[in-house]
């Protein structure tokens, strides 16, 4: 097994909740700027939506995020990158059910 192969367990910080998350660890770096993105955006939006509750919050985080990637669709693997939005905007929503 690589290195890179190996598993690892990170916590990442999304509009102040902790995910705990195993990867594999030559996807942290993607995980991590991944959150950044999500968290930038958040705050846009909530600054937009001041007083909207968070699931119209969230499908405009997600709705950013997706046209970014349809638009830049011949930049990035699309499948892989479709993949981890999919995944991080299901533990999104299983977060957002709990509250």
């Amino acid at each position: 097994m690589h290195m890179e192969d190996r598993e690892l367990g990170i916590n990442l910080i999304i509009d102040g909740t902790s995910y705990p998350l195993t990867i594999k660890a030559s996807e942290e770096p993607y995980y991590r700027k991944a959150a950044q993105i999500v968290n930038g955006k958040l705050s846009t939006y909530k600054d937009l939506f001041m007083g909207e509750g968070g699931v119209r919050v969230m499908t405009m985080v997600a709705l950013d995020i997706a046209f970014d990637l349809v638009t830049h669709n011949d930049e990035v693997g699309s499948a892989e990158v479709l993949h981890k939005v999919n995944e991080l905007t299901r533990l999104i929503d299983g977060a957002l059910a709990k509250k």
